[in-house]
């Protein structure tokens, strides 16, 4: 081999291994590049891919609440809670509007198809009571967003009536305490082989108590606001005692004069006016009054009782607990469930049916001392 031909042979070696190290370099380069892409590159997420993003309400709302509000007003409302709810990372809720023949029951258990968390019922008792109904024995919840006049079921479980944040918060801030519910069934005529039934959340009762919410005026509620039973109540303090005979637990009948049988699955009006003292929505049973006052010195023993809670000696008002009451009359008496009047009845049937359905808000009771 001639020199010339070594100095070719020994350029084409180097050219050669220039073209390695060349080629190496790169490809390392590239794998570096690449795996530096790779673990800066975020993979692209739907909205619904973050699990805090998946949880959604729905509320069923009783749009016959808010007619003193404009369209505009009603917007900003709507706007106002869906902000609420992205603020602790929930989706935007699923509004359910009720209708005049649909209260809320539909409503409901379309949301639980829909698989939401937790279904809030804004509106007045009858949408609580209704959307109660539609998820009893399920395993979603209900919430309150109170926008009633009388807001019974709120009252008696501390769920803020007046303030809509403060009631929000209790959405994502209250634990689901599970409560019983009762079961009204109305026998129109006294002898109906089909009663119809309906769920109560809070009271039901056949008497002045119920001729006292028929009086109502929804004119005279939307000026007047809680002072309407008040008026409606003095129209109806008159009237005749009924008798009546009363089964407890499938025990005899015993015979009464009375003005109304209450039977509460809790007893609270208002934050000082409790009716049923010893009523709690989630023992099991059901409490009752049976009240039977004469003329207005008997109106005053029973208002005294129940203002002081006082039952010694009572004639006038008298307290009944049990699983399943049954209250015949001679004559119809006007009946109510929750508040809302459905007219007349010869006989009513109410029972319990413990723990089936979840309620978020404060705790029930009253966590005892040491």
């Amino acid at each position: 081999m001639t020199p010339g031909e070594l100095l070719d042979t020994g350029v084409l070696a180097v050219v050669l291994a220039l073209l390695c190290v060349v080629t190496l370099a790169l490809l390392a380069r590239e794998r570096r590049t690449t795996r530096r892409l790779r673990t800066q590159q975020v993979p692209p997420t739907s909205p619904r891919s973050d699990p805090a993003r998946q949880r959604r309400a729905a509320i069923v709302v009783n749009p016959s609440k808010f007619t003193g509000l404009d369209e505009d007003a009603l917007r900003r409302r709507q706007a106002y809670v869906a902000a609420v709810f992205r603020s602790h990372g929930w989706d935007d809720p699923l509004w359910l509007e009720t209708t005049p023949t649909e209260h809320g029951q539909r409503q409901a258990r379309e949301a639980v198809a829909a698989g939401v968390e937790v279904v809030v019922a804004a509106g007045g008792d009858g949408t609580v009571r209704a959307v109660g109904e539609g998820l009893a024995g399920t395993s979603t919840p209900m919430a309150l967003l109170p926008a009633g006049t009388a807001n019974l079921l709120a009252r008696n479980l501390d769920v803020p009536h007046t303030d809509l944040a403060a009631a929000l918060d209790l959405v994502f801030s209250a634990r689901d305490q599970r409560v019983d519910v009762g079961w009204l069934e109305v026998d129109r005529s006294g002898r109906d082989a089909e009663p119809e039934r309906h769920l109560f959340l809070v009271m039901a009762g056949l008497g002045f108590d119920a001729a006292m919410m028929a009086g109502v005026e929804d004119r005279l509620k939307a000026r007047l606001g809680y002072g309407a039973y008040v008026v409606s109540g003095a129209r109806a303090l008159w009237g005749p005692q009924a008798k009546v005979q009363i089964s407890v637990d499938g025990g005899a009948p015993a015979a009464a004069r009375t003005r109304a049988v209450i039977v509460g699955n809790c007893g609270k009006l208002t934050r000082q006016l409790v009716l049923m003292p010893d009523a709690e929505i989630d023992d099991g049973f059901l409490d009752a009054v049976v009240l039977s006052p004469r003329g207005g010195i008997g109106w005053g023993e029973v208002a005294w009782a129940i203002a002081t809670r006082d039952r010694r000696g009572q004639r006038r008002v008298q307290h009944l607990r049990g699983r399943r009451f049954e209250v015949r009359s001679g004559e119809p008496q006007e009946v109510e469930l929750d508040g809302d009047p459905i007219g007349p009845a010869h006989r009513i049937t109410l029972s319990v049916e413990p723990g089936v359905l979840l309620v978020r808000c404060p705790p029930l009771h009253t966590p005892e001392g040491p």
